[in-house]
C-alpha cells in the first residue's frame, strides 16, 4: 500500500508493508533516535525494552521510502502484553515512531489508522496504547483518532514520568 502524505510527492511518500524478522534491528534504531528526540537525550535501557516486543508482533507496518529505509513503524501485540491494568482481550500497540525528520506529514496517524484497521481486521474488538502525558503531540494524535484516556496516570518505569494508558473500540473505529 502506497499512501500520500502532506508535502510529500509520489516519489517520497512511503510504502507501507508487513514488517518482518529483518527489519527489527532498523525499527529498533529508528525507536532509539525517535525517544531521544522527543526526550532530549538518549535514555539508557529503550533498545532493551523494545527488542523483545517484535517477537510478540500481532500487526506490524513499516513504512519504507525507496533509498531512505524505514521512516516509519508501528507495532502492536498480542492482548496480555502490556500492562496489568489493560483489559486482557486488547490488543497492545506497543511502538509507533517515526523518523525525526519525517515526522508533521501525516506518517504517524497513517500507522496508527493502519494498525488499527489491520487488528479489527484480525478480529479484536479493543487496543490499548500507553503514552507519556508530555508528549502532546502524541496524546493530540490518539485524542484525534478516537482513542480515549482508560484509568488514572502512572509512573512509566523506565522514564520516572507521567503516562496514560489510552484506548480503542475498534468496532467504533471502523464504523466511524
Amino acid at each position: 500500500m502506497s499512501i500520500r502524505l502532506r508535502g510529500a510527492s509520489a516519489r517520497q511518500s512511503p510504502a507501507f508493508r508487513t514488517g518482518s524478522a529483518a527489519d527489527t534491528a532498523e525499527c529498533v534504531a529508528l525507536w532509539v533516535r525517535a525517544c531521544a528526540t522527543r526526550d532530549g537525550a538518549a535514555v539508557a535501557g529503550v533498545a532493551e525494552r523494545a527488542r523483545p516486543k517484535f517477537d510478540h508482533a500481532e500487526s506490524w507496518i513499516v513504512a519504507e521510502e525507496t533509498g531512505a529505509g524505514i521512516r516509519g513503524f508501528v507495532l502492536a501485540t498480542t492482548p496480555k502484553r502490556g500492562l496489568p491494568t489493560d483489559p486482557p482481550d486488547a490488543a497492545v500497540v506497543s511502538l509507533l515512531a517515526v523518523a525525526p525528520d519525517a515526522q508533521g506529514r501525516g506518517l504517524g496517524r497513517a500507522l496508527l489508522v493502519s494498525v488499527a484497521e489491520e487488528l479489527k481486521h484480525h478480529g479484536h474488538k479493543h487496543a490499548v496504547l500507553h503514552v507519556l502525558t508530555d508528549n502532546h503531540p502524541a496524546v493530540d494524535l490518539y485524542r484525534h483518532e478516537g482513542w480515549r484516556p482508560l484509568g488514572e496516570p502512572f509512573q512509566h518505569s523506565l522514564l520516572k514520568r507521567p503516562a496514560q494508558t489510552y484506548a480503542l473500540d475498534l468496532d467504533s473505529r471502523a464504523k466511524g
